[in-house]
């Protein structure tokens, strides 16, 4: 378990975690999520909601999720438990590390534009926790 503090205009990498589910208690603050994942009638599922102090949300192990401080004025807080006793980020998958595990050429034409489009993203995989809208 750990804090996040994020800062006006944090944003916690997009990630999953192939071994843990996450729960998250906002201590205070108020963010947005965002949770991706296959339910089990085999179908996608994708679910955007705001949560603020007291709420608690649940990403399922496996699910691509991700959270935004939403205050122009106040920081965010949050606690968050996982299930698993590996230690953050060992059981954390990215997206940049994600991206960056797949060439540029097959990306390029998963996304059906030109390589050159993809020159922006970093090459560099780290365990990235949070970071900053631009």
């Amino acid at each position: 378990m750990y804090f996040v503090t994020l800062e006006v205009g944090g944003i916690r990498e997009p990630h999953w975690h192939p071994n843990a589910w996450e729960l998250n208690f906002v201590v205070s603050g108020h963010a947005h999520w965002t949770v991706l994942g296959t339910h089990p009638d085999g179908s996608y599922h994708h679910d955007e909601f705001d949560a603020g102090p007291g709420d608690l949300v649940f990403a399922p192990t496996g699910f691509f999720h991700y959270f935004a401080n939403t205050s122009s004025t106040d920081p965010l807080t949050v606690l968050i438990v996982f299930n698993s006793s590996t230690p953050e980020p060992n059981d954390d998958l990215g997206i940049v590390g994600s991206f960056n595990s797949v060439p540029r050429a097959i990306l390029a034409a998963t996304f059906g534009i030109p390589v050159s489009a993809l020159d922006a993203i970093p090459t560099e995989i780290k365990p990235v926790v949070i970071t900053r809208a631009r």
